[in-house]
């Protein structure tokens, strides 16, 4: 018999048959996922309405009285474009939102530096809550940076900023309404408590409020000048010179500007140094050479140090300057001279006027403007041009650029807003309105 192979007593395992290897789902199951996402992607870019219908219903919102809708539909727009903060800007003066407005036409103005709408809309709202440093700022920008069709419009709304302030009743509902809409608006707050200080009223809060009021803004918002530039007027007013002086050390360095240097002469002509005094005076104005009170600081300064010749000739700068800011004849002379801005004469008189005052790069800015504006765009054409540059200027018969209408219309555009609810405060002509600042 045939021996067997030995096992060592180990039987041979069986074979077992390999298990059929199962196709695996995943990929297919995520290139599906993929596949209806893409084409959910697709369909919602294919519906989403585009920029200029966003724009054009935005508009139609504004038109029919809904500041909410033209709101959602201007910031459905992405990205967003000058055109469309400046809608946006709009949008949110009519509803009150002075602080999202400015905020979006800042980046309007710097998406779109030559378009000339967002810069007059920020200039509106400056003027009306009385920031006169930005203003000025703010205005030698935009008159360097629009194109010269739009230039003079720009140099009409940087005049009424540095010279005309808003009417009182106007400007306290103004800021009321916008208060009301964004208790959080700290440069509204601060411009009413510097409204309510330099023109108090028989129903406004006592000083000693004011002064808490603003102390705990400041205490919130640290480097937030406007708020700080309040409460170190009250200060001033009521004589707490160590309270003037603590707000003063506390000021945030960057931002020691005309606003700064103001105050801090005051203070060291009444309770330090009368040689800082000067200094910090003739620093403020740098900026603001048509302040008349601070003229008059520097002037008492100048005296205390014995400089004879130069506090003779700062006061009488200060006697010069008040007459050209007298409101009874620097009203008319604005509204006379800005309605017929078209006409040399009435320029050279807003040159000299201005030159008068100091205000010597707007002078020459008003000197160097040529005749004549744009043209505006072809009828039907839908305006949303805001980010291309402005055709070459044409006139009509006349003489009258065809522009004209249209520039006015923007400037008060925020006006119009400003103004809805109030009618019966508003000016009929906006230069009329202008009274001399101090």
């Amino acid at each position: 018999m045939p021996r067997r192979p030995a096992t060592h007593g180990r039987r041979p395992r069986p074979k077992v048959a390999a298990r059929p290897t199962r196709p695996r789902r995943w990929p297919w199951l995520v290139a599906l996922a993929a596949l209806i996402l893409a084409a959910v992607l697709v369909a919602r870019v294919a519906t989403r309405p585009s920029a200029e219908r966003l724009d054009l219903d935005g508009e139609a919102a504004l038109r029919a009285g809904e500041p909410a809708a033209a709101l959602d539909r201007f910031r459905a727009i992405e990205p967003p474009d000058a055109t469309s903060l400046a809608g946006e800007a709009r949008a949110c003066l009519a509803l009150g939102r002075a602080a999202q407005a400015e905020s979006a036409l800042a980046r309007a103005c710097e998406l779109a530096p030559r378009a000339a709408e967002p810069w007059l809309l920020r200039l509106e709202v400056l003027r009306l809550e009385g920031r006169t440093v930005e203003a000025q700022a703010v205005g030698g920008r935009a008159a360097a940076a629009v194109s010269a069709g739009d230039r003079r419009a720009i140099l009409r709304a940087w005049t009424l900023a540095l010279l005309a302030d808003a009417p009182d009743d106007l400007a306290r509902a103004t800021l009321d309404r916008w208060i009301a809409a964004d208790p959080d608006d700290l440069d509204a707050l601060a411009a009413r408590a510097r409204r309510r200080a330099e023109h108090p009223r028989a129903g406004d809060p006592g000083r000693p409020e004011r002064v808490r009021s603003l102390a705990a803004l400041v205490a919130r918002h640290p480097s937030h000048v406007n708020i700080r530039e309040a409460l170190a007027a009250e200060q001033a007013e009521s004589a707490d010179a160590d309270g003037l002086r603590s707000t003063l050390d506390a000021w945030p360095a960057e931002a020691r500007d005309a606003r700064y240097h103001q105050l801090l002469g005051r203070w060291e002509l009444d309770h330090g140094d009368p040689a800082r005094a000067a200094t910090a005076l003739g620093a403020a104005l740098q900026t603001l050479p048509h302040d008349w009170k601070a003229r008059y600081r520097l002037a008492r300064a100048l005296g205390k140090l014995d400089r004879p010749p130069e506090a003779a000739a700062a006061a009488l700068a200060v006697a010069r300057l008040r007459e050209a800011l007298d409101p009874a004849t620097l009203g008319p002379k604005l509204e006379s001279a800005l309605a017929k801005a078209d006409d040399p004469a009435a320029r050279r008189a807003l040159a000299d006027l201005c030159a008068r005052v100091g205000l010597s790069t707007l002078a020459d800015a008003w000197r160097r403007e040529p005749g004549g504006l744009t043209p505006p765009p072809p009828p039907g054409k839908h305006a949303r041009t805001i980010d291309r540059p402005r055709p070459s200027s044409t006139t009509d018969r006349g003489g009258r650029s065809r522009r004209v209408a249209t520039r006015e219309k923007r400037l008060m555009m925020s006006s119009h807003f400003i103004a809805r609810k109030h009618p019966r405060n508003s000016p009929s002509r906006p230069a009329a309105a202008g009274v001399g600042r101090a």
